[in-house]
């Protein structure tokens, strides 16, 4: 719903401002949204960094979860069949 909401709210101020501003009020919207854009990706590198301490105060890791051998995921997948298997029985 807010994406439809931001693309239309966007095509309108491009328009306001190529009206406004001729040819070059679709270079001040590429300008406008650059900006935004960037200020964006730092907000949410800042909420990573910040999300990534809070994992860290509470001894939550999952540096481990990326180097799972292939053997090891099967295991753990039989050893979760098996649980479902016996609850049905």
């Amino acid at each position: 719903m807010y994406f439809i909401i931001g693309i239309i709210l966007s095509v309108l101020i491009y328009f306001v401002l190529t009206i406004l501003f001729g040819g070059i009020g679709g270079l001040i919207f590429l300008l406008i949204l650059t900006g935004i854009i960037g200020y964006l990706y730092g907000e949410i590198q800042k909420l990573n960094e910040r999300l990534q301490k809070i994992e860290k105060l509470n001894g939550i890791d999952d540096s481990e979860d990326f180097h799972v051998s292939d053997e090891e995921i099967e295991k753990e997948l039989e050893q979760y069949a098996d649980s479902g298997e016996n609850k049905n029985e």
